[in-house]
């Protein structure tokens, strides 16, 4: 999952419809031919690609032309190309076992550094994986970089190209279905996947790179996993906000180069916004875990001004169900603020029990971030300068306190305390009163 000379990228996903009636690249119901090459590699050929590996063609690889089919529906739904761009014929793909035999035969030689997948023109190189999964990861990444080269004629900037790729790459296959764009709910869902591994990692260390620097990577060749990982989640994060998803849209559709132009598009686009763009990436990192809730977890700020001092007494409610909630601000710094939270809700909703209700101080039975389950938890987030890629360090508020607002102008969150994955069976709302 490389560069590649001409690799695609760009998409959208998270609950793709499946398709039926759009024309595909190929048609369906195809036959294959297996056979051997002049250089004693075997090929299988369908209509819609070839495959030349050293590898025994088992029943696994024997559905590649049928999953490029599968998910050529998916990107159509999400690059929407035009009808012209669709005709053609399919990629050649590699699949390289043993190495050296690769490097005699001389098919490696016009491909740099080939580390796990490479997409070369019309030629998708992929390397043997110890995952059956990941290795069927590779081979869509590397295929999303080839429709996107047919397609746009371009991937765009080093963090769209593979953060896109990689999104799409991910993803789940049962009773015979594709699903690109997958958000994985486990480790065990995703063999050998170590995107939220390594973000963990880099989160642990401070050192994980704000958004700007995101989309400001000049190339992947540098600390190369941590930026496929960190580009694979701001394309999720962009994908699957509702209120970010449209607007990013614009970026990966339509025309793209191999150089900087789609970031300086999305810099230009954002620019008046970047300081709720900003906010809304901390909140998607705060959750940022197997199992996430993409939309429950999107922090939404349509109708409210991050401009406009506010620190008005006020009366609200925080949905169980979602997660940081803007519900003040930006606050003057050092104002008092009192919050008092009163209401009960479910947050647990086991088979074979009764449901766990709680008050705004939480249920002790079961803790998340140091605090019990259900507590209301509260964080300043400051609106006038770019948020880091950390978690927030939330306050305690649970049936009422008293905050200071910080040194610089800011809003206040409030949210249930609960993992991201576990906020779907929520129900009910706390009443939350917020005066001097």
């Amino acid at each position: 999952m490389r560069r590649f000379t001409s690799g695609g990228l760009s998409l959208t996903i998270l609950l793709v419809a499946w398709l039926t009636s759009v024309q595909s690249l190929v048609p369906s119901g195809f036959t294959q031919e297996v056979r051997t090459t002049n250089e004693g590699f075997h090929e299988l050929v369908a209509p819609n690609m070839r495959l030349i590996t050293d590898l025994e063609i088992d029943d696994e690889l024997k559905r590649w032309p049928a999953y490029l089919e599968q998910a050529t529906e998916q990107w159509k739904r999400i690059f929407a190309p035009p009808p012209a761009k669709l005709q053609g014929s399919g990629p050649v793909v590699y699949l390289v076992g043993d190495r050296a035999r690769w490097e005699r035969s001389g098919l490696l030689a016009q491909v740099p550094r080939l580390e796990d997948g490479f997409q070369l023109g019309d030629q998708l190189y992929v390397v043997e994986q110890s995952s059956t999964y990941y290795r069927r990861l590779l081979f869509l990444h590397e295929a999303t970089h080839w429709v996107m080269y047919r397609w746009q004629g371009g991937a765009g900037s080093p963090w769209l190209m593979e953060g896109m790729a990689d999104l799409l790459g991910t993803h789940r296959f049962q009773q015979e279905r594709l699903e690109l764009g997958y958000f994985p709910t486990k480790p065990e869902d995703v063999p050998s996947w170590g995107r939220l591994r390594l973000i963990r990692e880099t989160l642990e260390q401070k050192t994980a790179p704000k958004l700007s620097a995101i989309v400001s990577f000049p190339d992947m060749r540098q600390q190369r996993m941590e930026r496929y990982s960190w580009s694979w989640a701001a394309c999720t994060f962009l994908m699957g906000h509702p209120e970010l998803s449209k607007d990013f849209q614009t970026i990966y559709r339509g025309n793209l180069d191999y150089g900087m132009t789609s970031s300086k598009r999305f810099f230009q686009a954002m620019e008046d916004q970047w300081s709720g763009l900003s906010l809304r990436w901390r909140c998607f990192v705060d959750d940022l875990d197997f199992g996430m809730d993409i939309a429950r977890s999107s922090l939404l700020l349509q109708g409210i001004s991050l401009d406009e001092p506010n620190a008005k007494p006020t009366a609200t409610e925080i949905a169980s169900d979602r997660g940081w909630q803007a519900v003040l601000g930006p606050v003057p710094p050092g104002t008092n603020v009192q919050i008092k939270a009163s209401g009960r809700i479910v947050v647990r909703r086991p088979d074979s029990a009764p449901v766990w209700e709680s008050e705004a101080a939480g249920v002790t039975v079961e803790y998340h971030r140091g605090f019990p389950l259900g507590c209301l938890l509260g964080v300043w987030a400051e609106v006038d300068t770019e948020q880091p890629s950390e978690p927030w360090t939330p306050i305690r508020i649970g049936k009422g306190t008293s905050l200071e607002s910080p040194a610089r102008p800011a809003i206040l969150l409030l949210r249930i305390n609960e993992p991201s994955s576990g906020l779907a069976d929520n129900q009910g709302s706390l009443q939350i009163s917020l005066g001097p």
